[in-house]
């Protein structure tokens, strides 16, 4: 019995001496975490504009990967028009994109490009194609939505992405990997619309991370001839 009531006072007595935070430490700890999570915020918002070029990037690269894989030559003389291709469109003021090949030649044209022929992302195993800009089925990866997931407002591509005065943009890639523009309506197969010159497509976001008046925006660079892509600025990627 004396035993255990020297155990009880020894206990007694280490949470009497145990200290406690002051006022001071409190109000020092709550100011850190603030400015945590001010920085993890504005992480985030960065994250979004590099998720964004990244996963274009990705699916520019894949396109291209597709297409080394896959020698479209045939007898048919309209061949061309079956390069896998990355086809950036508006849709009123919102953005999607699809990566497809025109595999059964049914008829030229982007608008062909159908959803069994499109390629998988291998992130969430969907398609890379959505019917418009802002809606999905189940089966169709969100990353296609440029404007709905990422917040882009404005695609702007140089002439030499361009088959004429369209906003839209389709890049296509043949068995070398070289970059072609319209070759989705060229029924000559003689590599005439094979890219002359490096390709830029800068997309601006709806945010202005560094309040600065101007909006955030990146460009990607697809290089004539090897139908290297990167982003401006981060060419390490």
């Amino acid at each position: 019995m004396i035993y255990f009531f020297k155990i009880k006072y020894i206990k007694v007595n280490l949470l009497k001496n145990k200290s406690a935070f002051t006022m001071i430490e409190l109000v020092f700890v709550i100011v850190v975490l603030g400015i945590i999570a001010s920085l993890a915020m504005g992480r985030m918002d960065r994250d979004l504009q590099q998720e964004a070029s990244e996963t274009i990037l990705s699916n520019i690269r894949l396109t291209q990967q597709l297409a080394l894989r896959d020698n479209k030559h045939s007898s048919n003389s309209g061949w061309q028009q079956a390069y896998w291709q990355f086809y950036l469109r508006p849709c009123g003021l919102d953005w999607s994109y699809r990566v497809s090949s025109n595999i059964g030649l049914e008829t030229a044209g982007v608008a062909s490009l159908g959803k069994a022929e499109s390629a998988i992302n291998p992130i969430d195993g969907k398609y890379l194609w959505a019917t418009n800009c802002t809606d999905l089925n189940d089966d169709e990866s969100p990353s296609v939505l440029l404007s709905k997931k990422f917040g882009i407002d404005t695609i702007i591509s140089t002439p030499s992405c361009r088959d004429g005065n369209s906003e839209s943009t389709s890049i296509a890639f043949d068995y070398l990997g070289r970059p072609h523009v319209g070759s989705d309506y060229d029924g000559i197969s003689d590599f005439r619309k094979i890219m002359l010159d490096d390709c830029n497509i800068t997309f601006t976001m709806s945010t202005d991370q560094n309040n600065d008046d101007n909006m955030d925006s990146f460009t990607i660079t697809i290089k004539k001839e090897t139908g290297h892509a990167f982003i401006i600025g981060q060419e390490s990627l």
